[in-house]
């Protein structure tokens, strides 16, 4: 991760440093900063602590926040200023796509993931409120019972869920004070707060779907999310 611009510099630093050491989830990183140049190198098994950089970032809007990622076969970069995403690139040869969408009070409209095969398109879908398994073939969509999936689709929904949302089931206290801190109330489901600090600057949206995910997206769209 590089932080670089004509600005301050050595505050962005010791700001960083600081809520780094009062984040309760915060990995190991070292530092191999030059001249006119922040750099940081995380090994993280969670991910870049991207809530963390979008509040440093809000706080010195001159500085580019620019951060590159390999990890569980997924490449990756991102660009914040001034607190928000303004840039977001992700590569994963040959695996799952995924659509998210949240809403302005932080409620999850959907979340997604695709993983397309030669017959067609296995997946699995969740909102706030409710989450199905659903396969995708010839341009007919057949949702599955949750309760009733096979294990490759398990296994590419838990894969998904770890990666991308937390339940209020769950302790989870820094989520809920990260959602207290955006005055966004917690549901049954919810995005994990660092996929919502990125997606807070690009509109509340994200979406790696090929074509063939696109079209299971919209057959979704159109018979599971608006049955009441």
């Amino acid at each position: 991760m590089r932080i670089t611009g004509a600005g301050r510099l050595a505050d962005f630093r010791e700001r960083l440093r600081w809520l780094m050491v009062r984040e309760a989830e915060a990995e190991d990183y070292t530092e191999h900063h030059a001249d006119g140049r922040l750099e940081y190198r995380f090994e993280p098994k969670k991910g870049i602590p991207f809530p963390v950089l979008a509040e440093v970032s809000g706080d010195f809007p001159e500085l580019r926040v620019e951060a590159e990622w390999d990890h569980d076969g997924v490449r990756g970069r991102a660009v914040i200023e001034n607190g928000r995403l303004i840039e977001e690139h992700r590569q994963s040869a040959g695996g799952p796509g995924v659509a998210i969408a949240v809403g302005d009070d932080g409620r999850l409209e959907l979340a997604l993931v695709v993983i397309t095969k030669s017959a067609g398109c296995i997946g699995y879908a969740a909102t706030a409120e409710r989450h199905t398994f659903f396969r995708f073939v010839g341009g007919e969509l057949s949702l599955i019972d949750p309760d009733e999936p096979d294990a490759e689709l398990e296994d590419m929904a838990l894969g998904f869920v770890e990666e991308w949302i937390w339940y209020d089931e769950e302790e989870a206290s820094i989520e809920r004070a990260r959602y207290a801190g955006y005055g966004f109330p917690v549901r049954g489901a919810n995005l994990r707060s660092e996929k919502l600090a990125l997606l807070r600057g690009s509109g509340m949206r994200h979406s790696s779907l090929d074509e063939a995910g696109r079209a299971a997206r919209e057959a979704l769209e159109r018979q599971w999310l608006k049955i009441p």
